[in-house]
């Protein structure tokens, strides 16, 4: 949810890195997701759940229908690279 995404300046050199703790008996997953050196620079932290991605395409679909347009999908997300997948 980008709203509710979360940022934080790095001022030093360091891993930046992404856990994720699940709630049963797995274990959690970490990832280095980049090494600062020197001053530092910025992180961003986004998530989006299974449920929003489809309600947002159920109502695209039901939009487009009610209102007889052209419903044409897009994608472009460099950034998420395990989003279209």
């Amino acid at each position: 949810d980008q709203y509710r995404a979360t940022d934080i300046v790095i001022q030093e050199s360091g891993k930046l890195k992404l856990v994720f703790v699940p709630n049963g008996h797995n274990e959690k997953k970490e990832f280095e997701v980049f090494n600062f050196t020197g001053a530092g620079g910025v992180a961003l932290s986004m998530y989006n759940t299974d449920e929003s991605i489809h309600a947002f395409a159920e109502a695209s679909m039901n939009t487009a229908y009610q209102k007889k347009w052209p419903l044409y999908l897009s994608t472009k997300n460099t950034i998420l690279k395990k989003y279209d997948g």
